[in-house]
Parts: structure tokens; sequence; C-alpha cells
């Protein structure tokens, strides 16, 4: 064969090998979809499968979440962004709540936080940049700060570094730091809202603590996992209400085109949202831990803390008895017998943690000085 005659053989070979990789590229499609049947890095294959390996009673919500049924201990709504939840979803939810149940209600950037409205109070809020571990570079670790319920013996979660939501409900809590996982009480239930599905992704879920999280979840009994909205649900033809809204609409939107356009005075400036306070945390912290009856626990937790910065910043032996302690710290910071007793008999956790930040405020204050 001839120089030139090996030429069009060339081609044919190039073209082949471009339509193969075309073909193993559009194969290769990494899906997102937070759903049992994904067994990609985004999906919830991985858990479903161990869960049900366990002994785990899974079940699989094809339906909607008012058809879950009341044996169910846990349900999982893994980042709803095809179909939003409706009203009476919220409601049933609400219920499942009211009777005991725990709610893992993972939100995603699809997710509406409108529908959500009769069950808790959302806005978005950026997660700060964390460290970054080689297995899983599109990821952070968060601290677990308060490890109590599904969290129980949990230190670090591993998420991915997108930003995350804040629960604006008074009564919620933070139980990471950064606040990425959120925890309340409805009801006989706890309620838990996380940004995303990052916890129960395949990828992630032998990385840091979030199997303890869903081994948590599987010992209180039978699990619901919401498949029901990751499909878009058919739109409904128009009706007169629904053209009656768009007049509506059209409406007020002239409004205020017109209001907008004849200005009465020079702009003033929109007031600054009120913060909310340390002290507004840190009561909601102490009514959810009154009624998770947890408060023992974290007053033992909260005075071993207390002997051990003693010891560190004082010199106070370990092996002293509390009530030696109280008086050699009466003593290094001129406390009342009262207030220095106070640190080790008083069994509010809400009283202790105000005595020991006066501790710590007085602490650093000597070291400053």
């Amino acid at each position: 064969m001839s120089r030139f005659g090996a030429w069009p053989l060339f081609a044919l070979l190039i073209a082949v090998a471009l339509a193969l990789g075309l073909a193993v590229e559009g194969d290769t499609q990494v899906s997102t979809v937070p759903s049992v049947t994904n067994a990609g890095p985004r999906g919830l294959k991985v858990l479903h499968t161990w869960l049900t390996e366990s002994g785990v009673d899974v079940r699989l919500g094809e339906g909607p979440l008012t058809e879950v049924p009341d044996e169910i201990a846990t349900i999982v709504v893994p980042a709803p962004q095809a179909a939003s939840l409706t009203e009476d979803e919220v409601q049933a939810l609400r219920r499942a709540l009211e009777r005991g149940a725990t709610v893992v209600l993972m939100v995603g950037r699809g997710t509406s936080k409108q529908a959500l409205k009769g069950l808790v109070g959302l806005r978005p809020a950026l997660t700060p940049e964390l460290l970054a571990i080689p297995n899983d570079g599109a990821g952070s670790t968060l601290t677990v700060s308060l490890p109590i319920g599904a969290l129980s013996g949990a230190r670090t979660l591993r998420v991915a570094t997108e930003p995350s939501l804040t629960v604006t409900d008074a009564e919620a809590v933070a139980l990471t730091s950064p606040p990425a996982v959120w925890a309340m009480r409805i009801g006989a239930g706890a309620l838990y809202v996380a940004a995303g599905a990052d916890l129960a992704e395949n990828a992630r879920l032998d990385l840091a603590d979030n199997a303890i999280f869903w081994r948590n979840l599987a010992a209180r009994g039978p699990m619901w996992l919401d498949e029901s909205h990751h499909v878009a649900r058919a739109q409904a033809t128009p009706t007169v209400n629904l053209w009656a809204t768009g007049l509506q609409f059209l409406f007020a939107a002239a409004l205020f085109v017109v209001a907008r356009g004849s200005r009465l005075g020079p702009p003033r400036a929109e007031p600054a949202a009120p913060l909310r306070s340390s002290t507004e945390y840190v009561e909601a912290m102490a009514r959810l831990t009154s009624r998770a009856r947890l408060e023992p626990e974290l007053v033992d937790a909260l005075r071993r803390q207390v002997r051990l910065t003693l010891h560190e910043r004082l010199g106070l032996s370990l092996e002293l008895p509390d009530g030696e302690r109280a008086r050699a710290l009466g003593l290094a910071l001129r406390w009342s017998d009262a207030d220095a007793n106070g640190l080790f008999d008083d069994t509010s956790f809400l009283g202790l943690s105000k005595r020991v930040a006066r501790l710590e405020a007085q602490l650093d204050g000597r070291r400053s000085a």
C-alpha cells in the first residue's frame, strides 16, 4: 500500500476513536440526584444498601409524605428539588413530629423555602471555608459542638463546601461548628435540618462520623426514605383562580412600577436587622436540653471542664475536693463563697453556663493584664 493510500485508513481509525470517546463521555455523566437508585458519588444507594444489609426496616417512599404509616420512626427527606413539598405534606410531617417521630430534612439549593414555612424557618447563609482532606478535595470537615440525639458519639462530619442554611426558629440549636446541622423539638419528636444530602451521599458516607448519624437514626425503628420529590409532578391545567391570581399580580406589578417611578423624597438607608444575642442562643439551648432530658449530663460535662480550666489556668490540682477548690478560687479571684461554690453545686445548666462565662471572662482579663 502506498503512503497516499494509507491516509483514508488513518482517517477512518481517527473517526472511530473520536466516536468511541464521545460515547464513553456521554455514558459517564454523573447524576446529582440524591436517590437510592443513583450509584454515583451524589447518590444514596450505598446508604440504602448498608441499612438494608444491617437488618434495618427501610421503606422507599414513592408516594407523597401524607402516606407515611404511623409506625415509621424516622422520615428522611433528601434535598427535594424537582418537586416541592406541598402544604398537606408539611402538615403531615408536623403531625408525625407531634406523635414522636424523627424527621431529617435535607434542604438543597432547589428546595423551596416558602413550601417549608409551616414547618421551619430558613434563610441562606454562606458556610466558611474549612480544611479539605485528600480523599474528598471538594468537601469540608465540621466539628460536632453538641453531640446529642442522632449525633451522639460523633465528633466530626464531612460535607460539601457549598452555601449552607440558617434556621431562624428561636428554639433551633446548631449542633455543628460552623452551624450546618440544626435540631429542634416539635411536639414529642425531633427535627434535624441539614444543607443538602451531603451526610448521606455515597462519596461521604464512610468519611468522618457520617455513618454514626445514620446508625443512631436506624436504632430508633423503621425508616422512610422519600423518593417522591426527585421527579417533577405533572402540571395541572390553569384554572380560573390561577388566571385571577395572575391578573392580580400584574395589577400589583403595575402599581409597583408607578410607585417606584414617582419618588416622594430622598431615599433613606434601610435599618439594620437586629442580630440574635448570645443570651438568646444559650436560653434556646437550655430549653432544648431540658426537653431532651440531657441537662444533668451536660452539667456534669461542663463541671469537668471547669475543673480542668482551674487546673490549667490557676494551678489547682485535679485531686482537690470541690470545697477546697472553691475556697482557692475565691481567694484567687476575690469571689464570694456563694459564687465560688455555685460552680460545683449549681444543677441548672443555664445558671452554670453563666457562672462559667463569668469565670472565663475574668481569667482572660488576668491573662491580658
